[in-house]
C-alpha cells in the first residue's frame, strides 16, 4: 500500500485521555474536508502498553512512524498539556514535519522538584491503589465550572479516562516527570503558532502560564477561551473549532 497526504493535522491528546478528547475536531474537520491524523499513547484508547518505560522522545518517533506510514509530509499539531511537550520534541528534532502549531493549555517548563515528587508519589498510589483516584481528581481538576455542570460531557470524560491502563499511566507520569525543558527552543519557532488556554484552568495550566509560550514565539498568537479549563477542545469546542479551521485554512490557503 502507498499512500501519500500532503499534509494532515496532527492530534497529540492530554493525560491521562485519548484521541476520543478530540470527537468535536473530528466532525467540525470532516464537514471541511480537512485530513487529519488522530494517535493514542501506549496505554490509553486504543494502543497497547508499551513495553518498556518510555520517554517523550520514544512517543515522538512511534507517533512520527505512523504519520509518515502514512504518507504526510507536514503536520500541523494539535496538542493539549502532554501532547504539546509532544510538540516541543518534534521540533527539537524533525522541524522540516511541522507546518504550524496549536498549543494548548500546556507549558515550556519542566517539572520543578516539587513537581516530580508529586508524580512519582501519584505512580505509587496508582500502584497501591489503582487509578479510581486518579481519575476523581484529573476530572476535578481539568474542567470548568460550566463543564462540570454538563452531566452528558462529564461522564463522556470519565469514560474516555477510565479507557487509560493502570500501566499506561505509570509510564507516562515517568515520562512526564523526567521531560526536558523547552523554554530555550521557543525563540527558534519560525512556523505559524497559536497558543490556547482555558480561563478558567486554575490548577494545571492557568492562562499566565499558557501565555508565555506565546510571549516566547515570534508573531505566535494567544487565545483565551471562556467556559473551558484544561481541555478547550472538549470544553468549548465552537470557538475552538472557529480558532483551529481557520488558523489551517490560512496555512493551507
Amino acid at each position: 500500500m502507498r499512500v501519500f497526504i500532503p499534509e494532515a493535522v496532527l492530534f497529540l491528546h492530554a493525560f491521562p485521555l485519548n484521541k476520543s478528547m478530540y470527537k468535536y475536531q473530528f466532525e467540525a474537520l470532516e464537514r471541511e474536508n480537512i485530513p487529519y491524523i488522530a494517535v493514542d499513547y501506549p496505554g490509553f484508547g486504543d494502543e497497547r502498553n508499551y513495553p518498556d518505560e518510555y520517554t517523550i522522545e520514544t512517543l515522538t518517533d512511534a507517533i512520527l512512524s505512523k504519520v509518515k506510514d502514512l504518507g504526510v509530509k507536514k503536520v500541523i499539531p494539535v496538542g493539549d498539556s502532554m501532547g504539546g511537550y509532544i510538540m516541543f520534541d518534534l521540533w527539537r528534532r524533525y522541524p522540516d514535519m511541522v507546518k504550524g502549531f496549536v498549543f494548548v493549555a500546556t507549558r515550556a517548563e519542566a517539572d520543578t522538584e516539587e513537581a516530580k515528587k508529586a508524580r512519582y508519589a501519584t505512580i505509587e498510589r496508582v500502584e497501591k491503589e489503582g487509578k479510581d483516584f486518579l481519575i476523581e481528581f484529573m476530572l476535578d481538576a481539568q474542567t470548568s465550572p460550566a463543564t462540570k455542570e454538563n452531566k452528558k460531557k462529564m461522564e463522556e470524560l470519565r469514560c474516555i479516562m477510565n479507557q487509560a491502563t493502570e500501566e499506561g499511566i505509570i509510564k507516562a507520569l515517568k515520562a512526564l516527570a523526567i521531560r526536558p525543558d523547552n523554554t530555550g527552543l521557543l525563540s527558534s519557532i519560525n512556523v505559524p503558532t497559536i497558543v490556547v488556554a482555558g480561563k478558567d484552568d486554575e490548577k494545571v495550566t492557568p492562562p499566565e502560564i499558557v501565555k508565555k509560550i506565546a510571549d516566547g514565539i515570534p508573531d505566535a498568537k494567544f487565545y483565551e477561551l471562556d467556559n473551558s479549563a484544561h481541555l478547550p477542545p472538549f470544553e468549548n469546542p465552537e470557538e475552538f473549532n472557529k480558532l483551529l479551521i481557520s488558523f489551517v485554512k490560512e496555512l493551507s490557503g
